[in-house]
Order: C-alpha cells, then structure tokens, then sequence
C-alpha cells in the first residue's frame, strides 16, 4: 500500500488574510498582500516531502510516508489561522474568497497532473490500466480518491491491482474534505461567540474546545479502524481528521504560546525535529496506523509550529536554511508529479536508476512550480474587483509583467523535458522490437505437462506479445474471475448449494472434494474439465470462500465480509465432506504469510500444520491432496503495456512459495499427498505471463479461467502418477 499527502496538506497560504465580508462584499482593487512566511514551516515541508519521495521510489525510510501526517497538521495550523485573523480583522468570514483562494492555489498544479496522467496513461498504459487510470482521475477531480482508492483496496479481486500512478490524490481529497466543513463550522462558532461572549478571545476558547472534541472522537475512531481494517483506516476522512484538528487547535490557542520563554522555544523545536526524524526510521507499515502511531510525527510536528509562533527560529537552521525553503516551496508540485512520473518510468524501463528517477521528478517539478502553479496562484483570477473593469485590466497587467518571462523559461524547459522523454520512448519501443521465440509445435507425448513445459519456455524467452492471445491480457485483466464457473460458490455471503457447486455426473461412483480460498477458485475450472471429461467414473464438488484459507488458524483478510464468512463456510464444508465421505479432498490455499485477527505473525511452517489441522476434521486421511498455486507473477497491470516486453512480466519463484512447498511436502508421510504447481506454471524458474496462446494469470496471484482449464490434463495426470485417480 503506497502512503501519500495530499495537496500537499500544509499548502495553505500562510500570512494571507481574507478580507471581505460574508454579507456584503467589497471592492478589492488588488489581491491581498503577502506577509512574511515562516521558514520553519516551509522547512518542514522539505523535510516530509524528501522523506514521502524517497519511501515511494526507494522504499526508505521505512516511515517516509508519516510525512503525510506533518503536512495535515501543518495545513490545519495555517488554513485556521488564516480564518481567525480575517474574522478578527473584519468581524466575518468571506466564505467566496476562502474557496477562490483554495482553487487558485490547488486547482492549476492539481488538474494539471490528472490530465497528463490520464493522456500518458492512454498511450503507455494497457487498456484496463488506463480506464482505470481514467477513472481515478475523475475522482480525484472531485476530491473523493480517498474513499474510491478505499473501495478497491476492500474489493478482494482489485486488492491485487498496480498502484494508480494517482492514488497521492487520496489525501488532497481528506484534507479538501476537511476544509468544505471546517471554515463553515469556524463561521458559525465565531459568530455565535461574539454575540453571545462579546469576546474574541472567548471564540477562540469555544473554538478550541470544540476542535479537543472532534480530535478525541477522530482519534478514538482511529484508533478502532486501525484494528480492524487498517488498509481503510489509512484513507479514511474520519481517522485522519484529528490530525489537521492537531493543527487547527494550535492556531485557536496560538495567543497562550508567547508566554513560553525563547530558549524553551528553541528546545521545542529541535526536540520536534528530532522527533520526526526519529518517527522517520522507528515506525513502518507494520505498526498501527493512523491510530496510534501518527500521534509520534503529530505531536513532533506540533513542537516545531509551537516553537515558532511568537518569532522566527534563529536556531534551528536544518529547517530555516535557504535549500529547505526552497524544497518546502516546491513541496506541493514534487508531490503531485513524483508518482506518476516514478510509475511511468519503472514501467517503460524497470532498470532506470534512481538518480534518473529522482531527477526527472525534480525536473517536472521546478517547471509545474514556476510555469502552472506559483503564477496562477498569485494571479487576480477569481478575484473580485467590484464595477471596476481598469482595476482588473490594472491588475491583469501587472501579473503578466511579473510573470512573463518566468512563463517563457519554464516553457522552454518543458520543451526539454519533453523532448527527453519522446526520445528515450523511441528507444524503449525500438528495443522491445525482436521477434518472439517460436512455440513448440505439439508432439505426441503422454505426460500433457511436455508441451506446457515447452510453451512455458518458449513464452519466458520471448521479446514480443503474440498478436493471437485468447483471451487478451487486456480481457484477462478487465474480467479477473468474472467468467469462472464456480465463482458463486466463492462468494461472500451464506454457504452456497453444494449441489450447485458439482461438477459431472450425478450418479458418478466417485467424489472428489476441491476446496479453499481463491487459489481453489482459480482451479474450479480444470476440475469441471476433469469430471465431465471422466466418463461418468468421477462428481467434482469445488467449494470455498476467496480470503478465506482453509486453516483451523484464522488469517486476518480485508476484503469485505469475508472474517465474517470465514468461520461458518469451513464449518458447513467440513460437515459435508464428514457426510459425504469422498473418495479424494484436495485442498489449496495462497502461498502467502498472514496474520490473525490481532495481528500475530504467521509463518509458512504455522499455516502449513494449521491447514493440515483443519484436513484433520474431514476425517479423510489417506485422502488428502495439497495442491500448490502458481508462484506468484508479476502485476500484470504494471508490466505488461503497449512499450513493454514479456521479459517484463517473468518472475522466479518467490521465497514465499519455495517455504510453504518445502513446509507441505513433508506432510507426504502422514496420509496425504503434495503436487506442485512448477509444471504448468514456470520453466526453470521462470513464470511468464502466458503459455502458448493463453494468458496464464489476470493479476500475481490468480490463474485465468482459460488456463485453468488448458491445464486439466496435466492436473488429471498429477492425480494419477500418484495412484489417486
């Protein structure tokens, strides 16, 4: 899971008062002046977004991604005392300019990025790749990412799907949440408490405390949310708003700080640097989080803003330098652009170095700053200049005087950068040109696993997709398991009709048994082949439940309402394979570690005896198969496109599956048998996306229907080379 900041959230204007009324505006000759910044803050915007870039491009620090959490408390800091000094200046809140200025300083840098995002993506990306894309850009438009990236990573068939070259949008979309209430709820407590407490000083006190309750509430859903779906905690508005609340309560109490002695200030800010820094590499992925481990870069970055309300840092020159100005300046466009262009890169050319990376994304990022983001910012767009058509002509005139040759130099940057890229796109299509490996034509061979060895080697040598492949990549991709026969009877819900989830003849003197989660699914489809290719001698039932591994342990899976489904859909399995007595139950569960429900760590060795303990309740020793699935592939969302080559999408065996085969096969000796997935899913270690005409899997875990069933032949022969069938 990737681990962005919105807009980035800190990106809020500072020192620049909104000044006309809410019930009768004003003429404004000219755009509200600027009043000094303070470097410390920008300084911390250097150091998140350094720390945010290299977690995605270089996974380290492992905690990189808590500068998201610096960047809410910082915009909730700034945003809130904007709102205070306007109502303390003019008696009101103008909601129109507050929104106006949002949408100059987010909008331009922000569509900017989803369009070219969504133009590259047409032409880089596969088909379904791109839709997608496209669709993440719409909701993105509309400040909802957060809660359509939630839906996916909670919908099990897309949890597998490549990172969205957008998904950083998801938390510009909380922060953006956060403030379409928040200058509203400011409105109305201000002006309740100045009619009400006849004191600004007493609004800011109701203000504060209204915000310790919205933390404490937030917090505590965090806190829960993080327990139990932390994949949906880590988007959700409502584990995050505590965090710019953090930052809103600062401003409200900002009065209270200058009593703090300077030296104590001085020590309030290194203390917080120091603590972000160590946040940095003490936390990781595997701790909770939002709730409670963001309260370590929350209170860390709360001692820095607290450390220089009343003056500027004098001391504290990692973050008041005039380098980490400048990076806390670009801040906002180094975020927006280092994921696209990070994803972009890695898929065209997966051996691109770092330093290439990281220099492009600088690159992009200097001129969207100075072409796009700071000119449109500081223009006298949406600006309101009452009756007056020359002050607004006035004003016009001077932002392109100002502006002008900035827009020139950066343009001709672009010019540049475009060019690089166009070239370097030329040589990656011109070298992905070769001609495929010829397939093997087929022999007559008994052992079927022959020829699937030699389109298997064929495919895993091969520099070019095959015109011919049924179903395309981009179908097996778009459909995942949509077409699966037996999909009803993985689904979540109650246990489905075993009858309906039988294959072959009803009268068939033979039962055979396939269950498990969605690797069993993935295999439903050779097994339908196997009975009704059995002439009458064999009924298949294949039954189980995607996310859940049929083990007597629980592992703790995300996807929606199978923990729920989990428990009663193995206890139905097991009583009716204890009353139907088969003549064979195959087993197959994902090669993956797990945790239980609270977070315990699982390994290899542990689920592979938990799976026997739960084959232990069919009563069915002697009649056990376990039946590995594929080592895992590669994300075909991501490698495979029209600039790519198939070597892209050849992977080895993963360690993982090497430990769980190891760990099953020596179950052989206690009454059940072990097969390997290794013929018909990789040759000599290679596992490439497709075999003969066939793509083999539509995402790095699951086989495609089509060539589940393309391999009945050879999991019929498995079977019978041990005596089973």
């Amino acid at each position: 899971m990737t681990h962005p900041s919105g807009k980035l959230p800190g990106h809020s204007e500072p020192g620049r008062p909104v000044t006309s009324t809410l019930k009768t505006e004003r003429p404004a000759p000219a755009p509200p002046r600027e009043t000094t910044v303070r470097r410390d803050i920008q300084g911390l915007r250097a150091v998140a977004i350094v720390a945010v870039v290299l977690n995605h491009v270089i996974m380290w620090p492992t905690g990189g991604f808590i500068g998201v959490d610096i960047f809410f408390v910082i915009s909730g800091f700034l945003i809130t005392g904007i709102l205070l000094r306007d109502h303390e200046t003019t008696g009101t809140i103008s909601l129109r300019r507050f929104y106006a200025r949002r949408i100059r300083r987010i909008a331009p840098a922000a569509v900017t990025v989803l369009v070219a995002t969504a133009v590259l993506a047409h032409f880089l990306f596969n088909t379904t790749r791109a839709l997608s894309t496209l669709w993440d850009a719409a909701w993105a438009f509309v400040f909802a990412a957060n809660w359509h990236f939630t839906a996916i990573g909670t919908d099990y068939f897309h949890a597998t799907d490549p990172a969205s070259p957008l998904q950083p949008y998801w938390s510009l979309s909380v922060e953006e949440q956060f403030y379409l209430v928040w200058p509203i709820v400011v409105l109305l407590v201000l002006t309740v408490g100045a009619k009400r407490l006849r004191s600004a000083r007493r609004g800011r006190v109701v203000l504060g405390l209204v915000m310790v309750v919205v933390i404490v509430v937030s917090f505590c859903h965090a806190l829960g949310e993080s327990a139990t779906t932390p994949s949906a905690a880590y988007l959700s508005t409502f584990s995050r708003v505590w965090e710019l609340g953090v930052g809103a309560l600062l401003a409200a109490a900002a009065p209270v700080f200058p009593r703090i002695p300077v030296a104590l200030r001085g020590l309030l800010g290194w203390a917080g640097l120091l603590g972000i820094l160590a946040g940095f590499f003490l936390i990781d992925d595997a701790l909770a989080f939002p709730g409670p481990w963001a309260a370590v870069p929350v209170a860390a970055t709360a001692l820095v803003i607290i450390g220089g309300i009343t003056g500027p840092q004098h001391y504290l020159f990692p973050l008041t330098n005039p380098l980490s100005v400048w990076i806390g300046d670009l801040s906002y466009s180094l975020y927006l652009w280092h994921f696209p262009v990070m994803v972009f890169l890695l898929m065209a050319d997966p051996t691109l170095s770092v330093q290439v990376i990281l220099g492009m994304i600088l690159a992009l990022s200097i001129v969207s700053y100075y072409l796009i983001e700071q000119p449109l910012h500081r223009s006298p767009w949406l600006h309101r200049f009452g009756d007056s058509a020359e002050s607004s002509r006035l004003a016009w005139r001077t932002w392109r005087e100002k502006f002008g040759s900035q827009f020139i130099l950066a343009g001709l940057s672009l010019f540049v950068i475009a060019t690089v890229i166009g070239v370097s796109a030329q040589v990656t299509l011109h070298g992905t040109s070769s001609p495929a490996a010829p397939i093997a034509a087929p022999g007559p061979v008994e052992d079927p696993t022959a020829q699937l060895q030699a389109d298997l080697g064929a495919a895993a040598s091969s520099t070019e997709w095959p015109g011919n492949l049924s179903p395309t990549l981009d179908d097996a991709i778009a459909t995942t398991s949509k077409n699966n026969p037996a999909r009803g009877c993985f689904d979540v819900g109650s246990t489905p009709s075993f009858d309906g989830c039988t294959w072959g003849s009803s009268d068939a003197p033979n039962h055979m048994y396939l269950v498990g989660d969605s690797t069993a699914l993935a295999y439903a489809p050779a097994f339908k082949v196997i009975a009704e290719g059995s002439n009458g001698q064999w009924k298949i039932t294949t039954i189980g439940l995607y996310g859940c591994r049929f083990t007597a342990v629980p592992v703790q899976n995300d996807g929606a309402g199978v923990m729920d489904a989990c428990p009663q859909r193995k206890q139905d399995v097991a009583q009716r394979i204890v009353a139907d007595n088969p003549r064979l139950v195959v087993i197959s569960n994902a090669y993956a570690l797990g945790k239980t429900p609270d977070r315990t760590a699982l390994s290899a060795e542990t689920l592979v005896a938990s799976t026997a303990a739960e084959a232990a309740v069919y009563n069915a020793a002697g009649r056990i198969v376990y039946l590995a699935p594929p080592p895992l592939g590669a994300s075909l969302g991501q490698c495979y496109s029209p600039v790519s080559s198939p070597q892209n999408c050849n992977t080895g065996i993963d360690q993982a599956w090497q430990d769980f085969a190891a760990a099953t096969s020596a179950l052989n000796g206690s009454g059940s048998f072990f097969v390997s997935s290794l013929p018909f899913s990789c040759y000599n270690g290679a596992c490439p996306a497709f075999a003969g005409t066939i793509p083999t899997k539509y995402d790095t875990v699951h086989m495609t229907p089509a060539y589940s069933t393309h391999i009945a032949p050879a999991i019929r022969f498995a079977l019978g080379a041990l005596g089973l069938m």
